[in-house]
């Protein structure tokens, strides 16, 4: 099965490079500007006036005072490995990523800081696929059942949102599916690339009278760069709509994954990257570590509108997830959970042309049946914890936005949820730790929208946010019980932000938006020796976050795009005192001061395109005492195809300056082991057919 693993990948690169050696690379060599190009180009909306519903109400981009960024389609699927979502949100700014090549501890995702302090999967962000939570209720949310080759449009609203979608929602990342087609397709993509990639995509989908359907399903496999970090996946997809009359819409949407193997290879010392960069840890190796899971979910939404400017949408979902992990220590190093969470909601939308509202409710429901087993070099020992686990939440909102004057425009609102954490001890050897806690909290924002100029705009809002610890940072004990941490409470911030946009001739456009928020009791990861990848959580006393993200965009020439983002930073803990010593006025780790990316995009009449990044990581530090310094580092991309309605061949290259850099640091690790390192340059290939 390796061989013809081996051979699948390599014939896909070798068919590809062939082509576009011979055919694309002579053609595309030939000066731009002496060439017709087509008018559309592949772009990052960030600056378009379009229509965003990230903020619950619909709006158009020039008047909402948030600020959120856009990313269509053929910028995330087109010519992409489509493994991780880093691949796109590089080009949304305040947005930093680290871990897209540890699918054992899955992507780390911050919008403004918030989502940094994660340990594996997401904290702190508001998770949505096709308007359903895709983050539980708890805050917890992974990316495992995501497949990008079924995605049209992603949004990112980039600050404090509690307002809107209640616990953890320091920013939002709302992801849409491509629609149900008008007419049937079929559709298959082969990729290969170093290190063992392989996907074979296949989708299709059709319509008959008032019913849509579409399907997918995805098959992913990679040996990884390092040792012990090979991962398998297979996702499935499906969604069918049914539309009666233009007033009315029913759909289904369902997803199910099985990642029966994703394999962690453990952070190192300085001195073992020195020695062997592609090594495991000890340890990790000994202990088998990594994860198994299978998760499924069904979702319904309805939507009603009444007379042009009224409209109801109902929405419920069912998510089961059940999931293995094997970390590189004894005791109590085998964790495993079976989790159910559901919920629905319910909104009513009232858009009149100078006054919009609207007012819903949400209620879901998470429970975690949560077991602990002895790690004996991989096999499952003796249990040490069984407990069920629940949170609860309940919460309404009511949104509004006026347009007194053409050049004003006001938007506000508030939100009141109920939130309860209990846990059920059933270990009771050690003694039983079931309890309970209540939370309530209202959540007001408002801001407003200044129109100087046709092509000019200035907003600024006040917001916002409130965030309790997960189940899996409430289990984590230090002393490693059962129950919960009661010395943990959730975190609290307030937020405020100002920025401007505008559209200059000659396919100029930009923004800039400044912005500040002071957190009280904020959530802090750290690691204990003698539990090597487990990590433990305190509050912090306050930390203050404060920055500058800048947006570019400019069309000099017809198919001819450049792109820039950058990000300016001040994440400082204010006043933050352990057993470790005194770390107020210390930068919080995991977050450099600078980045951002610049981007180059052609486009040709004849199909050919290409597409060119260099991404900028600032300086930052891997520990709470900033003892512990990580390099800057510059990486470049390269994306060169073809592409016509039927077919599309691609070649692509990440790293390809071989920049030696750290993909992921774990913070405030123990024993020194804070480093995984990055692959140097590496590359795929692969080709699409569409029939319709």
């Amino acid at each position: 099965m390796t061989a013809l693993r081996a051979l699948y990948y390599k014939g896909v690169i070798a068919f590809s490079t062939q082509v576009c050696m011979k055919k694309i690379l002579p053609a595309l060599c030939l000066l731009p500007g002496l060439l017709p190009a087509q008018t559309d180009s592949t772009r990052l909306d960030t600056l378009r006036t379009i229509t965003i519903s990230a903020t619950r109400l619909p709006a158009n981009s020039n008047t909402s005072p948030l600020a959120v960024s856009v990313l269509d389609g053929r910028y995330i699927r087109e010519a992409q490995p489509q493994l991780t979502l880093q691949e796109s949100l590089g080009a949304v700014p305040g947005v930093f990523m680290l871990n897209d090549a540890n699918f054992a501890q899955d992507l780390r995702i911050a919008i403004r800081g918030f989502g940094a302090r994660a340990a594996f999967g997401i904290r702190g962000i508001k998770l949505l696929l096709d308007g359903i939570p895709e983050s539980a209720p708890d805050g917890q949310a992974q990316l495992d059942n995501l497949d990008l080759a079924t995605v049209d449009r992603i949004e990112v609203l980039r600050g404090a949102s509690s307002g809107l979608y209640g616990n953890a929602s320091g920013g939002v990342i709302s992801i849409s599916s491509a629609p149900v087609p008008e007419q049937h397709f079929g559709y298959v993509r082969l990729t290969g690339g170093s290190f063992g990639f392989r996907q074979l995509h296949a989708s299709g989908g059709g319509s008959f009278k008032n019913n849509g359907f579409q399907f997918s399903l995805s098959h992913l496999g990679l040996d990884g760069y390092r040792k012990h970090a090979a991962m398998r996946s297979t996702l499935a997809n499906g969604q069918w709509a049914w539309t009666p009359d233009s007033s009315r819409q029913f759909k289904i949407l369902l997803n199910y994954v099985n990642s029966p193997r994703a394999d962690d290879p453990g952070a190192l010392t300085l001195t073992q990257v020195d020695n062997d960069r592609r090594a495991a840890t000890a340890t990790n190796l000994r202990y088998d570590a990594g994860e198994s899971v299978q998760q499924g979910r069904i979702g319904l939404v309805f939507e009603k509108k009444w007379r042009k400017n009224q409209q109801i949408r109902l929405r419920g979902y069912s998510t089961w997830r059940d999931f293995e992990n094997r970390l590189p220590f004894q005791n109590g190093g085998q964790a495993a959970f079976q989790r159910w969470f559901a919920g629905g909601g319910a909104q009513y939308d009232f858009l009149e042309k100078n006054w919009r509202f609207t007012t819903g409710v949400d209620l879901d429901r998470q429970a975690d049946q949560r077991q602990r087993y002895d790690n004996l070099d991989g096999q499952r020992g003796q249990q040490s914890l069984d407990q069920q686990e629940t949170f609860s939440s309940a919460g309404l909102y009511t949104l509004a936005e006026w347009t007194p004057a053409p050049r004003w425009t006001f938007s506000g609102g508030c939100r009141f949820d109920l939130v309860r954490l209990a846990v059920d001890d059933f270990f009771e050897s050690d003694g039983l730790q079931s309890g309970h806690s209540n939370y309530q909290r209202a959540s007001p924002w408002g801001g407003l929208v200044l129109r100087l100029h046709r092509q000019l705009h200035v907003y600024a809002n006040m917001s916002t946010n409130f965030e309790t610890p997960t189940l899996a940072e409430l289990s984590a004990r230090p002393d490693n019980s059962g129950g919960f941490n009661e010395d943990l409470r959730p975190q609290r911030t307030l937020s405020a932000e100002a920025g401007v946009r505008g559209q200059w001739p000659l396919g100029f456009a930009w923004e800039v938006a400044f912005f500040r928020a002071v957190t009280q009791d904020e959530l802090s990861p750290y690691e204990l020796i003698d539990f090597p990848g487990r990590t433990f959580y305190r509050n912090a006393g306050k930390t203050q976050r404060q920055g500058l993200e800048l947006a570019l965009r400019w069309l000099p020439l017809r198919g001819l795009e450049l792109g820039l983002n950058y990000t300016w930073v001040a994440f400082t803990y204010r006043q933050y005192e352990t057993p470790a010593g005194n770390f107020s006025g210390r930068n919080l780790p995991g977050l450099p001061q600078h980045w951002g990316m610049a981007e180059v995009q052609y486009r040709h009449t004849s199909g050919i395109f290409s597409r060119m990044q260099v991404r900028y990581t600032g300086r930052f530090f891997a520990d709470d005492a900033n003892a512990v310094p990580v390099d800057a580092y510059v990486l470049a991309n390269f994306r060169l195809g073809y592409s016509r309605r039927h077919l599309e061949i691609f070649l692509g290259t990440d790293n390809v300056l071989g920049t030696r850099y750290f993909n992921n640091v774990r913070l405030n690790a123990g024993g020194g082991r804070f480093y995984e390192p990055g692959s140097g340059a590496w590359f795929f290939g692969g080709v699409a057919w569409r029939i319709d």
